[in-house]
Protein backbone atom coordinates (compact mmCIF):
# COMPACT_ATOMS: atom_id res chain seq x y z
CA UNK A 1 0.00 0.00 0.00
CA UNK A 2 1.24 3.59 -0.44
CA UNK A 3 0.94 6.33 1.40
CA UNK A 4 -0.83 9.89 0.26
CA UNK A 5 1.58 12.68 -1.05
CA UNK A 6 0.06 14.21 2.62
CA UNK A 7 2.66 11.77 4.71
CA UNK A 8 5.36 13.13 6.49
CA UNK A 9 9.10 12.42 6.38
CA UNK A 10 12.32 13.48 8.38
CA UNK A 11 12.19 17.14 6.89
CA UNK A 12 15.83 17.68 4.33
CA UNK A 13 17.58 20.57 3.06
CA UNK A 14 17.55 19.83 -0.51
CA UNK A 15 17.38 16.94 -2.44
CA UNK A 16 20.23 15.92 -5.19
CA UNK A 17 19.25 12.90 -7.95
CA UNK A 18 22.08 11.44 -10.23
CA UNK A 19 20.69 8.80 -12.62
CA UNK A 20 19.38 8.33 -15.93
CA UNK A 21 16.10 8.65 -18.33
CA UNK A 22 13.95 7.87 -15.23
CA UNK A 23 14.77 10.56 -13.45
CA UNK A 24 15.86 13.45 -15.87
CA UNK A 25 13.50 16.25 -15.54
CA UNK A 26 15.07 17.92 -19.05
CA UNK A 27 18.55 18.19 -19.27
CA UNK A 28 18.82 18.16 -22.40
CA UNK A 29 17.01 21.45 -22.85
CA UNK A 30 20.19 23.55 -21.33
CA UNK A 31 22.66 20.92 -22.12
CA UNK A 32 21.68 19.58 -26.07
CA UNK A 33 18.25 21.23 -26.92
CA UNK A 34 18.02 19.14 -30.34
CA UNK A 35 18.51 15.60 -28.06
CA UNK A 36 15.36 16.75 -26.78
CA UNK A 37 12.58 13.64 -27.25
CA UNK A 38 9.85 14.68 -29.91
CA UNK A 39 6.21 15.32 -28.88
CA UNK A 40 4.03 13.48 -27.38
CA UNK A 41 7.05 13.38 -24.92
CA UNK A 42 6.67 16.22 -23.24
CA UNK A 43 8.57 19.55 -21.68
CA UNK A 44 12.14 17.21 -22.51
CA UNK A 45 11.21 14.29 -19.90
CA UNK A 46 11.05 10.68 -21.04
CA UNK A 47 7.13 9.89 -20.81
CA UNK A 48 4.38 11.94 -20.86
CA UNK A 49 4.53 14.53 -17.92
CA UNK A 50 6.43 14.84 -14.75
CA UNK A 51 8.86 12.04 -13.94
CA UNK A 52 9.03 10.48 -10.20
CA UNK A 53 11.51 12.43 -8.77
CA UNK A 54 9.47 16.00 -9.73
CA UNK A 55 6.85 14.45 -7.70
CA UNK A 56 8.57 13.40 -4.72
CA UNK A 57 10.13 16.91 -4.38
CA UNK A 58 6.89 18.58 -4.25
CA UNK A 59 5.62 16.64 -1.34
CA UNK A 60 9.24 16.87 0.26
CA UNK A 61 8.83 20.66 -0.21
CA UNK A 62 12.04 20.62 -2.26
CA UNK A 63 13.08 21.31 -6.22
CA UNK A 64 13.92 18.20 -8.65
CA UNK A 65 15.00 21.44 -11.47
CA UNK A 66 17.84 20.09 -13.79
CA UNK A 67 21.27 21.19 -11.91
CA UNK A 68 22.12 22.32 -15.86
CA UNK A 69 19.81 24.96 -15.49
CA UNK A 70 20.69 25.90 -11.27
CA UNK A 71 18.60 22.99 -9.81
CA UNK A 72 19.42 20.37 -8.09
CA UNK A 73 18.65 17.22 -10.29
CA UNK A 74 21.90 15.81 -12.29
CA UNK A 75 20.32 12.90 -14.13
CA UNK A 76 20.86 12.72 -18.03
CA UNK A 77 19.14 10.33 -20.14
CA UNK A 78 20.83 7.46 -21.54
CA UNK A 79 23.36 7.31 -18.99
CA UNK A 80 25.01 4.23 -17.28
CA UNK A 81 26.06 3.57 -13.55
CA UNK A 82 29.45 4.31 -15.08
CA UNK A 83 29.11 7.31 -15.93
CA UNK A 84 28.45 8.89 -12.80
CA UNK A 85 32.28 8.74 -12.09
CA UNK A 86 33.88 9.32 -15.39
CA UNK A 87 34.68 13.43 -16.48
CA UNK A 88 33.59 13.23 -20.05
CA UNK A 89 30.82 13.74 -22.36
CA UNK A 90 27.20 13.97 -20.55
CA UNK A 91 29.34 12.01 -17.89
CA UNK A 92 30.52 12.66 -14.38
CA UNK A 93 27.37 13.41 -12.58
CA UNK A 94 28.43 12.83 -9.11
CA UNK A 95 32.21 14.61 -9.86
CA UNK A 96 30.52 18.02 -11.19
CA UNK A 97 28.15 17.71 -8.39
CA UNK A 98 30.84 18.11 -5.62
CA UNK A 99 33.17 20.30 -7.91
CA UNK A 100 30.29 22.26 -7.49
CA UNK A 101 29.92 22.13 -3.79
CA UNK A 102 33.68 22.59 -3.07
CA UNK A 103 34.08 18.65 -2.71
CA UNK A 104 31.27 18.90 0.73
CA UNK A 105 28.15 16.97 0.79
CA UNK A 106 25.20 18.55 2.03
CA UNK A 107 24.69 16.57 5.37
CA UNK A 108 20.64 17.65 5.10
CA UNK A 109 20.01 16.75 2.17
CA UNK A 110 18.64 13.34 0.68
CA UNK A 111 20.79 12.01 -2.26
CA UNK A 112 18.62 10.06 -4.97
CA UNK A 113 20.36 7.62 -7.38
CA UNK A 114 18.36 5.29 -9.85
CA UNK A 115 20.47 4.21 -12.73
CA UNK A 116 21.61 0.62 -14.11
CA UNK A 117 18.96 0.35 -16.64
CA UNK A 118 21.34 1.46 -19.59
CA UNK A 119 24.04 -0.23 -18.55
CA UNK A 120 22.51 -3.59 -20.38
CA UNK A 121 20.56 -1.77 -22.99
CA UNK A 122 23.20 -0.27 -24.52
CA UNK A 123 25.90 -2.84 -26.15
CA UNK A 124 28.70 -4.72 -24.00
CA UNK A 125 30.99 -5.09 -26.91
CA UNK A 126 33.17 -7.91 -24.79
CA UNK A 127 30.34 -9.58 -23.28
CA UNK A 128 32.15 -9.34 -19.67
CA UNK A 129 29.98 -6.78 -17.97
CA UNK A 130 27.98 -8.32 -15.21
CA UNK A 131 25.03 -6.69 -13.35
CA UNK A 132 27.07 -7.19 -10.10
CA UNK A 133 29.34 -4.79 -12.11
CA UNK A 134 26.51 -1.86 -12.07
CA UNK A 135 25.35 -2.41 -8.93
CA UNK A 136 29.12 -1.88 -7.49
CA UNK A 137 29.14 1.07 -9.13
CA UNK A 138 25.60 2.16 -7.28
CA UNK A 139 27.40 1.11 -4.26
CA UNK A 140 30.30 3.13 -5.14
CA UNK A 141 28.65 5.99 -5.39
CA UNK A 142 26.68 6.05 -2.60
CA UNK A 143 30.27 5.43 -0.34
CA UNK A 144 31.68 8.49 -2.85
CA UNK A 145 28.99 11.01 -1.32
CA UNK A 146 29.32 9.43 2.23
CA UNK A 147 32.98 10.33 2.24
CA UNK A 148 32.12 13.92 1.39
CA UNK A 149 29.39 14.19 3.65
CA UNK A 150 26.01 13.01 2.43
CA UNK A 151 24.20 10.82 5.35
CA UNK A 152 20.74 10.56 3.44
CA UNK A 153 20.17 8.09 0.84
CA UNK A 154 17.26 7.10 -1.37
CA UNK A 155 18.42 4.41 -3.86
CA UNK A 156 16.12 2.52 -5.84
CA UNK A 157 16.85 -0.79 -8.11
CA UNK A 158 15.27 -2.03 -11.26
CA UNK A 159 12.02 -2.99 -12.17
CA UNK A 160 10.79 -6.30 -13.84
CA UNK A 161 12.19 -4.89 -17.20
CA UNK A 162 14.29 -8.01 -18.06
CA UNK A 163 16.54 -11.29 -16.66
CA UNK A 164 19.28 -9.29 -15.39
CA UNK A 165 17.49 -7.34 -13.45
CA UNK A 166 17.26 -9.49 -10.75
CA UNK A 167 20.84 -10.66 -10.19
CA UNK A 168 21.60 -6.74 -10.38
CA UNK A 169 18.92 -5.83 -7.76
CA UNK A 170 20.72 -9.06 -5.15
CA UNK A 171 23.92 -7.41 -5.66
CA UNK A 172 22.77 -3.36 -5.38
CA UNK A 173 20.90 -4.34 -2.12
CA UNK A 174 23.83 -6.63 -1.06
CA UNK A 175 26.09 -3.56 -1.64
CA UNK A 176 24.17 -1.20 0.15
CA UNK A 177 23.72 -3.78 3.53
CA UNK A 178 27.27 -3.83 3.70
CA UNK A 179 28.23 -0.24 3.87
CA UNK A 180 24.78 1.08 5.80
CA UNK A 181 26.49 1.97 9.07
CA UNK A 182 26.04 5.01 10.23
CA UNK A 183 24.27 6.13 7.01
CA UNK A 184 20.47 6.65 6.59
CA UNK A 185 20.00 4.37 3.19
CA UNK A 186 16.34 4.02 1.71
CA UNK A 187 16.26 1.43 -0.73
CA UNK A 188 13.23 1.34 -3.13
CA UNK A 189 12.13 -2.00 -3.90
CA UNK A 190 10.70 -0.79 -7.45
CA UNK A 191 10.84 -4.33 -8.65
CA UNK A 192 8.54 -5.60 -6.20
CA UNK A 193 6.20 -2.57 -6.51
CA UNK A 194 5.98 -3.12 -10.31
CA UNK A 195 5.23 -6.42 -9.47
CA UNK A 196 2.47 -5.91 -7.08
CA UNK A 197 1.09 -3.35 -10.26
CA UNK A 198 1.52 -6.04 -12.69
CA UNK A 199 -0.52 -8.57 -10.17
CA UNK A 200 -3.18 -6.12 -9.41
CA UNK A 201 -3.42 -3.27 -11.58
CA UNK A 202 -7.32 -2.57 -10.56
CA UNK A 203 -5.96 -1.40 -7.56
CA UNK A 204 -3.89 1.33 -9.19
CA UNK A 205 -6.86 2.21 -11.92
CA UNK A 206 -5.33 0.55 -14.85
CA UNK A 207 -6.08 -1.42 -17.33
CA UNK A 208 -3.31 -1.88 -19.59
CA UNK A 209 0.01 -2.87 -17.76
CA UNK A 210 1.73 -4.75 -20.04
CA UNK A 211 1.64 -2.66 -23.07
CA UNK A 212 3.52 0.60 -24.12
CA UNK A 213 1.10 3.40 -24.64
CA UNK A 214 3.31 4.82 -27.02
CA UNK A 215 4.55 2.34 -30.04
CA UNK A 216 7.24 3.89 -31.47
CA UNK A 217 7.97 1.60 -34.02
CA UNK A 218 4.64 2.31 -35.63
CA UNK A 219 3.56 5.67 -34.62
CA UNK A 220 0.54 4.42 -32.83
CA UNK A 221 -0.61 6.20 -29.49
CA UNK A 222 -3.13 4.61 -26.93
CA UNK A 223 -6.38 7.18 -26.14
CA UNK A 224 -6.33 6.61 -22.29
CA UNK A 225 -2.34 7.14 -21.12
CA UNK A 226 -3.26 7.75 -17.63
CA UNK A 227 -4.84 4.13 -18.06
CA UNK A 228 -1.13 2.40 -18.78
CA UNK A 229 1.88 1.92 -16.55
CA UNK A 230 4.49 2.11 -19.90
CA UNK A 231 4.54 5.34 -21.78
CA UNK A 232 6.87 3.46 -24.32
CA UNK A 233 9.17 0.06 -24.17
CA UNK A 234 11.49 1.18 -21.23
CA UNK A 235 9.87 4.19 -19.69
CA UNK A 236 6.62 5.03 -17.15
CA UNK A 237 3.91 6.99 -17.94
CA UNK A 238 3.34 10.45 -15.96
CA UNK A 239 0.90 8.29 -13.83
CA UNK A 240 3.30 5.31 -13.96
CA UNK A 241 6.07 7.83 -12.24
CA UNK A 242 3.50 9.02 -9.40
CA UNK A 243 2.78 5.63 -8.58
CA UNK A 244 6.78 5.51 -7.88
CA UNK A 245 6.97 8.79 -6.31
CA UNK A 246 4.05 7.31 -4.00
CA UNK A 247 6.56 4.21 -2.91
CA UNK A 248 9.40 6.39 -2.43
CA UNK A 249 7.42 8.56 0.01
CA UNK A 250 6.77 5.58 1.95
CA UNK A 251 9.48 4.03 2.13
CA UNK A 252 10.89 7.43 3.13
CA UNK A 253 8.06 7.74 5.87
CA UNK A 254 8.58 4.39 6.89
CA UNK A 255 11.88 2.80 6.11
CA UNK A 256 12.11 -1.07 5.14
CA UNK A 257 15.47 -2.47 6.50
CA UNK A 258 14.67 -5.85 5.16
CA UNK A 259 14.94 -4.96 1.66
CA UNK A 260 16.09 -8.46 0.51
CA UNK A 261 13.28 -10.40 1.88
CA UNK A 262 10.63 -8.15 0.10
CA UNK A 263 12.71 -8.19 -2.90
CA UNK A 264 12.29 -11.89 -2.81
CA UNK A 265 8.32 -12.10 -2.28
CA UNK A 266 8.41 -9.95 -4.86
CA UNK A 267 10.28 -12.20 -7.63
CA UNK A 268 8.26 -15.30 -5.99
CA UNK A 269 5.17 -13.58 -6.87
CA UNK A 270 6.70 -12.70 -10.61
CA UNK A 271 7.86 -16.75 -10.71
CA UNK A 272 4.15 -17.41 -9.55
CA UNK A 273 2.78 -15.22 -12.32
CA UNK A 274 4.89 -16.60 -15.05
CA UNK A 275 3.98 -20.45 -14.31
CA UNK A 276 0.15 -19.27 -14.67
CA UNK A 277 0.66 -17.57 -17.95
CA UNK A 278 2.80 -20.20 -19.64
CA UNK A 279 1.03 -23.04 -18.27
Amino acid sequence: MFVSSTASATPISDMYVFGDSLSDTGAFTALAPGFCPDPPYADCRFSNGPVWVEHLATDLGVSATTAYAGGTNWAIGGQRTDNLFADSNFGGQLFNYLGSAGGMADADALYVIWAGGNDFLQNDPDGTYTPGDAAQNIVDSVATLALAGAMNFLVPNLPIAAPWAIEFNMALANGLNGISSGLNITQLDVFSTFVDITLNPGDYNLTNVTEPCLDVANATLCTNPDEYLLWDQVHPTAVGHQLIASAALAALAVPEPALLVLFGFGMLALVRTRRKMFL
